[in-house]
């Protein structure tokens, strides 16, 4: 049940993106719509949550839900498009090799698994704060490894510098 709600989330974005599912779709195109689901789901959850009383709480968790599942969509694939590129921040003093790569990546993980959480916690006892908190963390966690890919590799989804 849950694989046909993805699925059928997945070709709506790639249909308003004016992707046809029958040709094939190229990596750009992929991860663009992906990005937009995430966002999406993150915009959302952001606006519920400044909301005066959490209205349609337990979406607050489905919210969470998706974007924990919609990163594994794209998250550690992109080493490997990563280790044909060159592996420098802008000011090229940080190489990013594969044991920094998957710190990061679980570091991302794990704030995923914290917004899940902050979610259900949200829910339970309007935690608002610790949601919002929440949220921005997972932000930085992706940022954090974004920041150090070339943007052609690691597109820039979050309007935010690295940090934390």
């Amino acid at each position: 049940m849950y694989l046909k709600k993805l699925s059928f989330c997945l070709l709506a974005v790639v249909a308003l993106a004016g992707i046809s599912p029958v040709q094939a779709i190229d990596r750009d195109e992929y991860v663009t719509a992906v990005i937009s689901i995430l966002q999406t789901h993150t915009q959302l959850m952001e606006e519920m949550a400044q909301g005066t009383r959490f209205r349609y709480s337990d979406n607050l968790v489905r919210h969470a839900n998706q974007i924990r599942d919609t990163f594994g969509l794209l998250g550690p694939m992109e080493w490997h498009a990563a280790q044909a590129a060159d592996l420098h921040s802008a000011e090229g003093d940080v190489t990013l090799n594969e044991e920094k790569f998957e710190s990061l990546a679980y570091a991302s993980r794990r704030s995923l698994t914290n917004l899940v959480r902050a979610a259900h916690d949200s829910m339970e006892r309007y935690d608002r704060e610790g949601l919002l908190e929440a949220i921005a963390n997972m932000k930085h966690s992706c940022m954090n490894c974004h920041n150090l890919l070339p943007e052609s590799i690691a597109p820039r989804i979050w309007d935010i510098p690295p940090g934390k």
